[in-house]
């Protein structure tokens, strides 16, 4: 058909997405007429890319030798900061760069990440300035008409957005809408803008009406009486392993130093000027953190936590999972939890206590001596991680979080929420108070505590929000076909192909 005859993509392909949904995507954009052009993440998906013969990319750019060779690939082009601010239209490059964690912090030193910087700031500098030269030379020369990225993650995604902003050009991601089962497409690092944003803002306004009001209506319903979770939420928890599996577990470790020394691909990640990653694990990295993790889930899951029934008014506080790009990448001032969770402590009123727990998906990865610290927080009490959050949520009074899942499970308790962040999503949301000045939160949880949520106006929002979702979303196990292939990419393509038509084809 050609019906995209002409057009130029430009296609972050990045680690197994690349090769279990982004070359099967540019393969049928190339069919369809199709110029493209591609920046790479990991060297392995970097070399699969170039060396493949079914689609051809005019360029390709790969992020890992800009990493390990700034300097080479600057080539002595004298780029500063202020041209990059001034270019990309922000204040300053920094906040991105904390969700580079192979940057800002060492995997070499500590499992799951050191807190200390890996590489020195003239490294890191001079890695923004190479990373915004390629990309400068790409937007000049390619110029693409769309630019199409698996997820705003990090820095490099973020950087894209930017160039793209500047030439006036369409980006698409993927962002979980929460709702199980449910992705929809964002344009933009903070989901303000988007399908999602735009459907619930027509509904809100009450000149359009969605075919899906009951079965928002049923959700709501059906949430309050059992709540529901993200479809990813129980992966790997407390799972019961047979003799045989515990067996090949426990081994684990040394088949892969035995791969390390026999097989090529645990090498091909390896970046000289980074060391380990957990892209890269050598053999002593290997067992460092296979026994380094039984040590630390052993802690937590033996620790005594503040029983809860004990606790009278309090917030809750959910940690979130370290370091985790999207946080770092929009809320870059507040990813440092330790610190968070004692600024909330002071800050609340009266009786109140602040309530922490762990996420599930941490335990093994977070050191005894974290959750000590926290544990030992004025006024702050850690409960223990395997009580259910919507348990917590019944009782608590108020959650405060960054960007969490837990505060879209709020809703449905009718319980208020103030966000540490301005993210567009979520904002859509009644009980949502975005916050952003750790100054004025004491005024803050004052003024929220005291506001009503159990009016009408609150429930037709929480169903326009659901109802929103399911307009403008699609249905797909988006993360099994991510990290495992296991979805049907035809069924993808398809969903896709709404977005490509509306950007490529100028189609309503």
């Amino acid at each position: 058909m050609n019906k995209y005859k002409g057009k130029k993509v430009l296609i972050f392909q990045q680690r197994d997405w690349a090769k279990r949904i982004g070359q099967f995507i540019a393969k049928r954009l190339q069919e369809e007429g199709c110029k493209l052009s591609a920046v790479t993440l990991k060297r392995r998906t970097h070399d699969f890319i170039t060396t493949q013969k079914n689609v051809k990319y005019e360029q390709v750019v790969g992020i890992d030798d800009i990493i390990d060779n700034p300097e080479k690939n600057l080539d002595g082009d004298d780029i500063s900061l202020e041209e990059i601010c001034r270019e990309l239209n922000i204040d300053s490059v920094w906040p991105m760069l904390h969700s580079n964690r192979y940057l800002v912090r060492c995997y070499r030193e500590q499992y799951y990440y050191g807190y200390r910087q890996n590489v020195p700031d003239e490294h890191i500098v001079a890695y923004i300035k190479a990373y915004y030269k390629k990309l400068r030379d790409l937007f000049a020369s390619f110029k693409p008409d769309l630019v199409f990225i698996v997820a705003f993650i990090s820095e490099e995604h973020l950087m894209l957005k930017l160039f793209a902003d500047k030439y006036k050009i369409p980006v698409i991601a993927i962002a979980d809408a929460k709702v199980p089962g449910y992705y929809v497409f964002a344009y933009d690092h903070m989901y303000r803008k988007g399908p999602l944003v735009d459907r619930f803002n027509e509904l809100q306004g009450g000149g359009k009406e969605s075919k899906n009001r009951e079965k928002a209506k049923k959700f709501v319903t059906e949430f309050r009486e059992k709540a529901k979770k993200p479809i990813y939420a129980d992966s790997g928890k407390n799972i019961e392993l047979g003799i045989i599996k515990r067996i090949r577990r426990e081994l684990s470790p040394y088949k892969r130093i035995f791969d390390f020394y026999t097989k090529e691909y645990p090498r091909i990640n390896h970046l000289k000027s980074i060391g380990p990653t957990i892209d890269y694990k050598p053999p002593k990295i290997i067992l460092r953190d296979f026994y380094r993790h039984k040590q630390y889930a052993k802690f937590a899951n033996s620790y005594k936590y503040y029983p809860l029934e004990k606790v009278k008014k309090f917030v809750f506080f959910p940690l979130k999972f370290t370091p985790e790009g999207n946080i770092d990448l929009m809320c870059p001032l507040y990813n440092n939890q330790i610190e968070l969770a004692r600024q909330i402590a002071m800050s609340l009123p009266d009786d109140y206590t602040l309530v922490v727990k762990e996420h599930w998906a941490m335990v093994g990865l977070r050191t005894p001596s974290y959750l000590e610290k926290v544990a030992r927080t004025p006024n702050v009490k850690l409960v223990d991680y395997r009580i259910p959050a919507d348990e917590v949520l019944k009782k608590c009074d108020m959650v405060i979080s960054t960007y969490s899942t837990v505060l879209f499970e709020a809703a449905f308790y009718n319980k208020p929420a103030i966000m540490l962040s301005d993210a567009g999503m979520f904002n859509l949301l009644p009980n949502i108070f975005p916050h952003t000045n750790l100054f004025t939160l004491p005024k803050k949880i004052k003024e929220v505590l005291a506001s009503d949520l159990r009016t009408d106006e609150y429930e037709r929002q929480l169903e326009n929000y659901i109802a929103a979702v399911y307009d403008s979303g699609f249905d797909y196990n988006y993360a099994a076909a991510w990290e495992r292939g296991e979805e049907s990419r035809e069924e993808l393509l398809k969903i896709y192909e709404w977005e490509l038509d509306k950007w490529l084809c100028q189609k309503d």
